[in-house]
């Protein structure tokens, strides 16, 4: 009996887990960047129904580096990433139609930043003074 339930816990949980694995091996890394271990669960979860509806991405900035203080990335929440298969506009606008995804901005240079935090707004813009805010009005 144990034999056949575990048999059926691992047909059932391998697709599930293949799907997952497979999503997250179309993210690549920039030389700085140490991999996902310092994000938090739910930002893994939100990089994987990302890549699942953009493709590949190359993600730049996790939790390391020099980010605004009270960032999102020191606390595991956020990412920037270089979208490789499609625009950086279409790839914050699909990130923007996220459950998960909190906040969404896009610098001028390609990269866009996604967050699970608590806010949601979304900014354009190089410099903070330059940063033109939209903030959503989806609820929760």
């Amino acid at each position: 009996m144990r034999c056949i339930v575990m048999a059926v816990i691992f047909t059932v949980a391998v697709p599930v887990l293949a799907r997952a694995d497979a999503a997250l091996e179309k993210v690549s890394f920039q030389p700085q960047v140490k991999g996902l271990r310092c994000l938090k669960a739910e930002t893994v979860t939100m990089i994987r129904e990302l890549v699942e509806k953009i493709g590949p991405i190359q993600i730049t900035s996790t939790c390391g580096g020099r980010h605004a203080r009270n960032s999102q990335h020191y606390r595991g929440n956020a990412i920037d990433f270089r979208p490789l298969a499609t625009t950086p506009r279409k790839a914050a606008a699909v990130a923007k139609t996220l459950e998960a995804v909190g906040g969404v901005g896009s610098y001028s240079n390609g990269l866009v930043h996604v967050d699970v935090g608590d806010r949601e707004f979304a900014w354009f813009g190089t410099k903070r003074g330059n940063r033109r805010l939209a903030y959503n009005a989806r609820g929760r």
